[in-house]
C-alpha cells in the first residue's frame, strides 16, 4: 500500500497529465482550424460551394468547427482514446452551436460575434468532457514518440507565448467591430429633405438600415449637391437615424417609399452605393433588390466596395468595374463574372460607374456630373470641394497598392493593443460641410483605429450639415470633461462656442480641424501623424487612395512602444506558465521527503 506521500505524488502526478493533456487538444484544434480549415474551403471552392463567412456565418462557423473537431479526433486517435470518448468531445465541440445559431437567426448576434464566442464556449465544453471521464484523461495514455513530444512541447510554448497576446487582440478587435456601426443612441428623429425642383436630375445615395461607410456616402454627397444642379437625397429602407461607420448618426430625407412618391414612381437619375456593412444580411438583401428594381434605368455609381452590393445585384454582370485594392481579390473569388480592374479611379461602363476606394468617389462623382451636366460644372465642384487631382474626361490611374509586411503588422497593433486609444468627441455644428464630417471621422476611427470617435454638440441637439443633412448626437459638450480625451471641431467655419470653452478650461484638449485652402482630408491626416505616428496616417491615407507625400506629415515614427506590447505580453503568460510548471514539479519532488517516515 502506498504511503500517503507517494498517494499524494502521484495524484499530483495525474492532474498535471490532465492539464498536459488538455493543451495538446488545444493545439490540435487549432492545427486543426489552419489546416484542415484551408483544406476544406479549398475543395468546397473545387466542387462549386463557394462562400464568404460574412455573408454566411453559419456555414462559417460550421466549417471551422468541423475542422477544429478532426483535429482534436485525430490527435485523441493517435493517443488511443475510445471512440465513444471521441465522439463525445466532438459532440461537445458542436454545442454551442445549438445555442448561438438560433441568436444568431434572431438577429441578437452579428456573425463575427458568433465565431469568436465559438472560440471562447469550445474550451470549457472540452474541459467539462474531461472531467467527466477524469480518470481517461489523468493516467498515462496512448504513445507519444520522441520527435512528437518535441513538436508538441515547442507547439505547447508557443501557444502558451501567443495565449496572452492573443487573448487582448481579440477583446480589441471585437471592441473595433462592435464600434464601427454601433446603433444609434436616440432612435426617432426628423429630417427635412430640400425642395424637389422638377426640373434637375434626381440623385440619391443610398443607405442601409444597419448604415453605410462615412466617406463613401458623404464625398459623394456633397460632390453633387455642391454644384446646385441636383436634387440630392439621401435615402433608405426606414427613415430613422441610421448610422455612418465611425459614430456619426444620419436621419435619410427620405425613406425608398417616400422616394417612390416622391418621383411618382419614376426612377432617380443617378444612385450612388458606397459601401455597407457585412453583418446584416437581411439589410443587404433589401438594399440590393431595391438597386436592382429601382438603380438599373438611371446611372448607377458604386463607391468602393459598395461594387460588392451592385455585383450581388446583378448590374455588374459581364462588365469592366473597380473596388478598393484591399477587397477586390475578394470580390473577384466571389463575382468572377465581372471584369474586375486595378489601378485606376474610376471605371465608366455606360450606365454604370464604379470607382476604386473611398476618395477615388471624388473622381467618380466628377465623372456623373461632367456626363450630366457638364466638363465646366465638374471643374467648379472639384475647385469648390479643394480636390487637386481632378483629371477633366478620363480617370487618373492609381498606383498598384497591395498589403505589405509591416501595413500588417501596423494593422495589427492598431486594431489590437491600443487599449488606451483616446475617445474623440467630434462637435457637430450647423452648416459644417459633409466631406468635413467624413475627414473627422474616417482616417480615426476606421483607417487609424486608434481612437474612438463620438459625435457631439453643446446641447445635444440635432444639426443640419451645409447642404441639408441632418445628424444627431451621441452626447452632449457637458460630459466632455469625463468622457473624451480630446474634442475635433471640424469645418473651416466652425468659430468657439461658450461649451468649448469651457471644456477647454476643464482640460480637455480642442483641436480645430480647419480645412481651407486646401481638403478636407488634409488637416486631418495631419492631425493622425502628430497626435499617433507618421506610418498610421500614411496606412490612413493608402486606404483611402489619397497621395500623402505632399501633405508634410510630422509627428512620431514607428510605434516602438506599441509595439513592445503584445512581446512583452507574451512573455509575461510564459512566465507565469513556466513559473506554474516550476512550483508543481519542486511540490512533487519536495513533498515524498517531507511525508518519509523517520528512521529508527
Amino acid at each position: 500500500m502506498p504511503a500517503a506521500g507517494e498517494a499524494d505524488t502521484a495524484g499530483r502526478g495525474s492532474w498535471w497529465r490532465f492539464a498536459w493533456h488538455f493543451l495538446e487538444m488545444v493545439v490540435a484544434m487549432l492545427a486543426g482550424m489552419l489546416v484542415l480549415g484551408a483544406a476544406l474551403s479549398a475543395v468546397l471552392g473545387a466542387v462549386g460551394w463557394d462562400y464568404s463567412h460574412a455573408e454566411h456565418p453559419v456555414l462559417g462557423s460550421l466549417e471551422m468547427v468541423l475542422a477544429m473537431s478532426l483535429g482534436m479526433a485525430a490527435w485523441m486517435r493517435y493517443r488511443r482514446h475510445s471512440r465513444v470518448s471521441i465522439l463525445e468531445m466532438v459532440a461537445a465541440m458542436f454545442a454551442p452551436l445549438v445555442v448561438l445559431v438560433p441568436l444568431l437567426w434572431a438577429g441578437a448576434v452579428s456573425g463575427a460575434t458568433t465565431m469568436a464566442l465559438l472560440h471562447v464556449l469550445m474550451l470549457p465544453a472540452m474541459l467539462i468532457v474531461m472531467l467527466r471521464r477524469r480518470e481517461e484523461y489523468t493516467r498515462a495514455h496512448g504513445p507519444v514518440r520522441p520527435a512528437a513530444r518535441a513538436l508538441g512541447r515547442g507547439l505547447a510554448v508557443l501557444l502558451v507565448f501567443l495565449l496572452v497576446p492573443g487573448a487582448v487582440y481579440a477583446a480589441g478587435s471585437a471592441a473595433y467591430a462592435r464600434n464601427q456601426y454601433s446603433p444609434p443612441e436616440i432612435t426617432t428623429a426628423t429630417a427635412t429633405p430640400p425642395v424637389h425642383d422638377p426640373g434637375k436630375p434626381t440623385a440619391v445615395v443610398v443607405v442601409g438600415n444597419s448604415g453605410a461607410n462615412i466617406a463613401d456616402a458623404l464625398v459623394s454627397y456633397e460632390v453633387l449637391a455642391v454644384t446646385g444642379a441636383f436634387n440630392v437625397y439621401t435615402v433608405a429602407p426606414e427613415r430613422r437615424p441610421l448610422p455612418l461607420l465611425g459614430g456619426l448618426d444620419l436621419v435619410p430625407d427620405l425613406s425608398f417609399a417616400q422616394l417612390e412618391q416622391r418621383l411618382s414612381g419614376s426612377d432617380p437619375d443617378v444612385t450612388v452605393v458606397p459601401a455597407m456593412p457585412d453583418s446584416d444580411a437581411s439589410d443587404r438583401a433589401m438594399v440590393t433588390s431595391w438597386i436592382r428594381d429601382t438603380a438599373s434605368e438611371g446611372l448607377l455609381l458604386s463607391v468602393c466596395a459598395g461594387a460588392q452590393l451592385a455585383a450581388e445585384a446583378g448590374l455588374l454582370d459581364g462588365r469592366d468595374a473597380t473596388s478598393h485594392w484591399y477587397r477586390i481579390s475578394g470580390f473577384e473569388h466571389d463575382h468572377p463574372e465581372v471584369n474586375w480592374r486595378r489601378g485606376i479611379r474610376y471605371i465608366d461602363d455606360g450606365d454604370v460607374i464604379s470607382t476604386g476606394g473611398l476618395l477615388s468617389a471624388v473622381d467618380g462623382t466628377l465623372r456623373v456630373v461632367e456626363r450630366l451636366v457638364g466638363a465646366d460644372a465638374a471643374r467648379a465642384a472639384a475647385q469648390a470641394v479643394g480636390w487637386r487631382y481632378y483629371t477633366p474626361g478620363r480617370a487618373a490611374t492609381l498606383p498598384q497598392s497591395e498589403l505589405t509586411l509591416g501595413d500588417a503588422v501596423l494593422y495589427t497593433l492598431n486594431i489590437g493593443f491600443r487599449w488606451d486609444a483616446p475617445t474623440v468627441g467630434v462637435v457637430l455644428t450647423d452648416g459644417v460641410g459633409e466631406l468635413e464630417l467624413a475627414a473627422a471621422f474616417d482616417p480615426y476611427a476606421e483607417h487609424s483605429m486608434a481612437a474612438r470617435t463620438v459625435a457631439v454638440t453643446p446641447d445635444g441637439a440635432a444639426v443640419r450639415s451645409r447642404h441639408g443633412l441632418t445628424f444627431v448626437p451621441r452626447d452632449t459638450l457637458a460630459n466632455a470633461s469625463d468622457r473624451f480625451d480630446r474634442l475635433l471641431v471640424p469645418g473651416a467655419a466652425a468659430s468657439p462656442h461658450p461649451a468649448i470653452d469651457a471644456a477647454r478650461r476643464d482640460g480637455v484638449p480642442v483641436e480645430f480641424l480647419r480645412s481651407r485652402p486646401g481638403f478636407a482630408f488634409d488637416a486631418a491626416l495631419r492631425d493622425v501623424a502628430r497626435t499617433m505616428d507618421v506610418p498610421t496616417a500614411r496606412w490612413a491615407a493608402k486606404v483611402l487612395e489619397y497621395p500623402a507625400d505632399g501633405l508634410g506629415l510630422s509627428g512620431p515614427g514607428w510605434p516602438w512602444t506599441l509595439a513592445l506590447r503584445p512581446l512583452l505580453l507574451g512573455l509575461a503568460g510564459l512566465a507565469v506558465a513556466l513559473g506554474a510548471t516550476w512550483l508543481i514539479r519542486r511540490a512533487r519532488t519536495r513533498r515524498p521527503v517531507e511525508n518519509a517516515a523517520p528512521s529508527t
